[in-house]
Formats: structure tokens, C-alpha cells, sequence
């Protein structure tokens, strides 16, 4: 449960930081955010890093009718929080 939410909350903070960024942010297929991230300068790099290693965890965490092994949804919620943590700065940064 905890990797399933960790999966959305790090999808959403990357459109939190290309939309801050680059005004944008891409729905559908995460390969294309990807893209996007990546464009979007050291921030959005960064993210996409992150959110390439979070994107393994997103098919079994949500799917999956079985739990993620401990070690799996501790990284998951791990990556998560470094994203969470970049957009907000980001927003922060774009609102001053």
C-alpha cells in the first residue's frame, strides 16, 4: 500500500516541477515525463533519475494482488520523499 502511494506521489511532484519549470506536463504513457524531465534543466534531470528507479516499483505496487517485499516499498517511499522534496523547492524557488 505504502509503494502504490509513494508511485503517485512521485509521478505528481514530477508535474509539479515540469509544470513550474517548463509550464507543461506530459499525461499518459511516464517514459514521455521522462523526456520532459529531462529537459528541464538540473532540476528536471534529477527527477527523472529518480522517477526512472520509482517507475520499476509502480506495476507491482499497484497491480500486483501481492504486498512489495519490505526492502522494495522502503526504497520506493525513499524515492518518493527525494521527489517530493525537489518540487518542492522548485515551487518555492519559481515562487519567489
Amino acid at each position: 500500500m505504502a509503494a502504490g502511494s509513494a508511485v503517485t506521489a512521485g509521478i505528481s511532484a514530477c508535474d509539479a516541477i515540469t509544470g513550474a519549470l517548463l509550464g507543461q506536463r506530459i499525461g499518459g504513457e511516464h517514459a514521455n515525463a521522462l523526456v520532459l524531465l529531462a529537459t528541464a534543466g538540473e532540476d528536471g534531470r534529477y527527477a527523472a533519475r529518480q522517477l526512472s528507479q520509482l517507475l520499476r516499483f509502480k506495476t507491482p505496487a499497484q497491480y500486483d494482488p501481492a504486498p512489495l517485499p519490505e526492502v522494495d516499498a522502503r526504497k520506493a517511499v525513499q524515492l518518493a520523499r527525494r521527489l517530493v522534496n525537489r518540487a518542492s523547492i522548485v515551487v518555492d524557488r519559481r515562487r519567489a
